[in-house]
């Protein structure tokens, strides 16, 4: 991905350029924090199997977007400066991959870091969280997404004038160049 910012919204800048970048994001994405609401009510009325101890999608993705931040010398200060959408469907297919790879590709159990080594019955309970997951936001992610996209356009109208955010997809796609930032201010 190249991200491109520009540094001052110049005269042609209105809100529906926005929303028609917004709108080009790659179907199965959302914001992360429309995606973190919507997860969060889904746990919280049950909906979703077994919810602990289980990683939330939301927690995955900040965790991508935190690294972002890091890999491009940004600190979580600067994360207004991004739009940042989950690829849902890619985040679930990462972090299937991570567990099924144990603890050399899972980052959540880290002896150094005081985490629990590798458990096959927590492994499983988070295959069975990630399935009732897929499962629902098949039927929830294109309002997800409109919702999104709505969101978005509102931030832009409400904040007029104000920088455009650069969309950043999560996860990053490794070796494919997306996931770079913009150059050290």
């Amino acid at each position: 991905m190249r991200l491109r910012i520009t540094a001052k919204a110049g005269p042609g800048h209105t809100p529906h350029s926005l929303r028609a970048a917004a709108e080009n994001v790659p179907k199965g994405c959302v914001l992360l924090g429309v995606l973190k609401s919507v997860e969060n009510e889904l746990r919280r009325r049950d909906m979703l199997g077994v919810v602990r101890p289980s990683t939330p999608l939301w927690f995955l993705a900040e965790t991508e977007r935190n690294i972002f931040l890091w890999r491009n010398g940004r600190s979580i200060a600067d994360q207004g400066d991004f739009s940042f959408w989950v690829d849902v469907p890619a985040l679930i297919s990462k972090r299937r991959e991570q567990l099924s790879r144990a603890e050399e590709a899972n980052p959540f159990t880290n002896p150094v870091w005081g985490a629990h080594q590798f458990d096959d019955k927590l492994a499983d309970q988070e295959r069975e969280y990630l399935d009732s997951v897929e499962e629902l936001i098949a039927t929830v992610l294109k309002h997800a997404e409109a919702l999104s996209v709505a969101s978005e356009t509102i931030r832009s109208e409400i904040c007029a004038g104000s920088l455009p955010r650069a969309p950043i997809i999560l996860p990053a796609r490794h070796g494919s160049g997306e996931g770079k930032g913009p150059p050290h201010s």
